[in-house]
């Protein structure tokens, strides 16, 4: 009984109760203001100095692709699908590596990956995306600059997607022109060796048909009834020869029409080849002839310029004070209870 009753005494003995340990912070008050106005201050000179401000300048972007594209040289089905799938080539690797270029960006301190790291494609809400519209974040150190990178970003990218469409329609064009080309020039041999074999056929086919000489022969053979004879007449075999090897010669000169029409393209679309792979070495697109690049003039609208942000996005210095003043605060608080039960025991 005697044991019970030392145990349950030094037990209250090492209990502290809540008013000795406000007590205790209260006599050390002095110490945690101390150190959590330090705490605070320092965070917000680290904050304010030390931390890289953000800036963020937005494009919204309404789009309304199409799937397929109508060219001079026929109707080309785009390669890509849906408004999303066209938004999130903003970040592709060519459009960025321009936009550093044109930026005047050092490419070793700027690399491709950074650049995206800054750009943020926002998810679009259900009103947003029944009017196809994204709203892109373009991040800056600077105002002026973020409000730039956006601008040049946007300007890349539409040139970048009339490209990519151009591109994929000169190559399906080609190929397709090529083929045709093939098939139209076996036709064209075909009809040229019938042409030849018709013409020879014509010439060994006499054009009239003596009827005196076949009635003589009929007469001849003991038939004496009377017929009224006539001198020639016109051989029906000769007349169809004849249509048939008119009908070749338009087959042939509107086959040839063609494949001059169909040279006609290719020579222009190589000449198309030959602008895109400029482009894709120097980064500078020359006007084109025809609307087969100016698939964005009608599908992709910029309803405003991007503008400069009046205001940094990051670092927030009242949340960094305040978080940073807390944190010191409960630092203030464990050095203080430390002060009060660990050191005043020794």
């Amino acid at each position: 009984m005697s044991s019970n009753q030392n145990y349950t005494n030094h037990d209250t003995q090492d209990e502290i109760s809540l008013q000795e340990l406000f007590m205790a912070l209260w006599r050390q008050k002095v110490l945690i203001i101390v150190i959590t106005l330090i705490a605070g201050l320092v965070t917000g000179i680290v904050s304010v100095f030390l931390i890289t401000p953000v800036y963020h300048s937005r494009l919204n972007i309404i789009m309304n692709m199409p799937v397929t594209h109508q060219t001079k040289y026929g109707e080309y089905t785009l390669p890509i699908s849906n408004n999303e799938q066209y938004i999130n080539l903003i970040t592709s690797s060519d459009i960025l590596r321009n936009t550093i270029s044109d930026m005047g960006y050092n490419p070793e301190e700027v690399s491709i990956e950074a650049l995206r790291s800054r750009i943020t494609i926002l998810q679009a809400d259900g009103k947003n995306a029944v009017q196809n519209s994204f709203n892109i974040n373009v991040a800056s150190d600077n105002p002026e600059d973020a409000r730039k990178l956006a601008e040049v970003l946007y300007s890349n990218y539409i040139e970048f997607i009339d490209v990519m469409v151009a591109e994929g329609a000169v190559r399906y064009f080609s190929d397709y022109y090529g083929i045709q080309l093939n098939s139209l020039k076996d036709t064209l041999d075909s009809d040229k060796r019938l042409l030849e074999k018709n013409l020879e056929l014509l010439d060994n086919t006499p054009m009239t048909i003596n009827q005196r000489e076949v009635m003589d022969e009929i007469i001849s053979s003991d038939n004496t009834r009377d017929f009224i004879v006539m001198g020639n007449i016109i051989n029906p075999n000769y007349t169809e020869l004849e249509l048939d090897i008119i009908e070749i010669k338009q087959a042939i000169n509107t086959t040839e029409n063609t494949m001059n029409q169909y040279n006609t393209y290719l020579e222009e679309l190589e000449l198309k080849q030959a602008e895109i792979r400029s482009y894709y070495e120097t980064g500078e697109l020359s006007e084109l002839s025809d609307n087969i690049v100016r698939i964005t003039k009608s599908n992709i609208y910029l309803p405003s310029e991007p503008i400069v942000p009046s205001n940094k996005t990051s670092p927030s210095n009242s949340r960094n004070v305040i978080i940073g003043a807390l944190l010191g605060g409960i630092v203030a608080v464990l050095i203080a209870l430390i002060r009060e039960y660990w050191f005043a025991r020794d």
